[in-house]
């Protein structure tokens, strides 16, 4: 491990242990809470949703516009300053003096932004732990990464899988960005085909993929339902996208036909709304790219974009609180609770694909065999449950109501299934594997290739 890496290590720690930094010099209050002041850079690591953000920005709009603005003005006036070599030279203080002038605003109006992030409910934790995130390659990612590190009710078994698993992948980010950097510039040099170097640059980017999916449905096998809603609340708002939401939601736990029918009418109708607005933000992006338009056509443009995307996003508010009272509480626990990135396909929990390639020893194999018996009695219930359901549907038409309860009851039966398979994973990760063992896993040494 490498000191950067240990430091990385120490720094989540620290920040698990303690939360948010003591109360100093840059510390703001608001509702009785304390927070460190949000360093530059942090906004997009907030873990606010797409609703979220804009209720923000619409009661802080002017507040985030002259922050960003000033902050913009000062870092231009900076990078020309340090253009003219003569640190004397008049042009060159009057610049820095300005710059420095603006930073002192720039941190007024920083220290009001952070009140307003603690008033609407953000962490000061969570703010600590932002403005000590890593910077470089994967940023977000393996910020996201170690939130994990971040839940106070880990038990010993998850606490030390997750902190060498953080600190390992946060190097392979650095190693394996690296290696990308120097072969395509060496590939530059060479006067390489641009389309076998950009098939290059996907096979790094393919990799750096498949590590932070794999971390995520790790995520999914090792932590319980609570664990995993308190980690989706804090991810960053880009993140809180789920992979498949709509086929997620027809694989909750005790959902019924009427459920199920009423949350294909949701969709239906938000897709018959979207569609003259998603046509209108298409047709704009096309006008847009006319490099004869004029500045006040530009504009209007603009303009114009913007009220048809507040329509979508006003639109896909009310789907979310339709689909939200559909639900009951334990099954809308259970959707916040699937972390990012993870598809349908992938949380089914087919052990055989996920655990492809691994040679465990003698003691390991005993414990999968072990956990295996355990889990065949609910497999065999499951099953003869979906043979007797394969039955009650023999005499049905294919567009009766009793066939799209039965195929619901078919789909209750295969969700259970996988519920089954992801705990039974999810002993083997924790109780059996090594963390090198689920960390070669997670760099893709072995499992199943995408």
């Amino acid at each position: 491990m490498t000191a950067k890496h240990l430091s990385f290590a120490i720094l989540l720690l620290v920040g698990m242990a303690f939360g948010a930094a003591p109360v100093g010099a840059d510390d703001v209050s608001a509702t009785g809470v304390t927070a460190p002041i949000l360093k530059p850079g942090g906004q997009d690591l907030l873990p606010f949703d797409d609703f979220g953000r804009q209720d923000f920005n619409k009661k802080n709009g002017v507040l985030v516009y002259r922050l960003g603005a000033l902050e913009k003005k000062a870092g231009k006036l900076r990078s020309q300053a340090y253009k003219i070599k003569n640190a004397k030279d008049a042009k060159r203080r009057g610049m820095l003096e300005e710059a420095r002038r603006l930073t002192v605003q720039t941190t007024a109006l920083r220290m009001r932004l952070t009140q307003e992030l603690v008033a609407s409910g953000i962490d000061g934790s969570v703010i600590a732990y932002i403005n000590g995130a890593p910077r470089g390659a994967g940023r977000m990612e393996r910020y996201a990464h170690g939130l994990v590190l971040l839940l106070s009710d880990l038990s010993d078994k998850q606490r030390a899988l997750f902190e060498q698993v953080v600190t390992q992948i946060d190097g392979a980010y650095h190693a394996i960005t690296a290696t990308k950097e120097r072969t395509l510039l060496s590939l530059k040099q060479s006067k390489l085909d641009k389309a076998e170097t950009g098939a290059v640059r996907r096979t790094f980017d393919a990799q750096l993929r498949l590590i932070d999916q794999r971390f995520w449905l790790l995520v999914d096998l090792t932590l319980g339902l609570e664990q995993k809603a308190a980690l989706w609340n804090r991810l960053p708002g880009r993140m809180r996208r789920k992979s498949q939401p709509i086929e997620h939601l027809y694989q909750l736990p005790g959902l019924t036909p009427a459920q199920a029918t009423r949350l294909r009418a949701v969709q239906t109708e938000q897709e018959h709304e979207l569609s003259p607005d998603t046509a209108a933000v298409k047709r704009i992006a096309v006008q847009l790219k006319d490099k004869a338009l004029s500045r006040e056509q530009r504009q209007a443009l603009t303009k114009q974009r913007g009220t048809v995307y507040g329509r979508i996003m006003e639109l896909r508010r009310s789907t979310a609180k339709a689909t939200r009272s559909i639900l009951t509480d334990e099954q809308w626990l259970a959707f916040e609770a699937i972390p990012p990135r993870v598809s349908t396909n992938e949380r089914s929990g087919n052990y055989r694909r996920v655990l492809n390639g691994f040679k465990p020893d003698g003691r390991q194999q005993a414990q999968i065999r072990k956990l295996q018996a355990a889990q065949r009695v609910e497999r065999r219930a499951t099953q003869k449950r979906m043979a007797e359901i394969r039955r009650s549907g023999g005499d049905y038409s294919p567009d009766s109501p009793q066939m799209a309860g039965m195929q619901m009851a078919m789909a209750g039966a295969k969700a259970e299934s996988a519920a089954s398979n992801r705990t039974f994973l999810g002993a083997v990760f924790l109780d059996v594997l090594r963390a090198d063992d689920v960390s070669r896993w997670v760099m893709g040494h072995w499992g199943y290739k995408r």
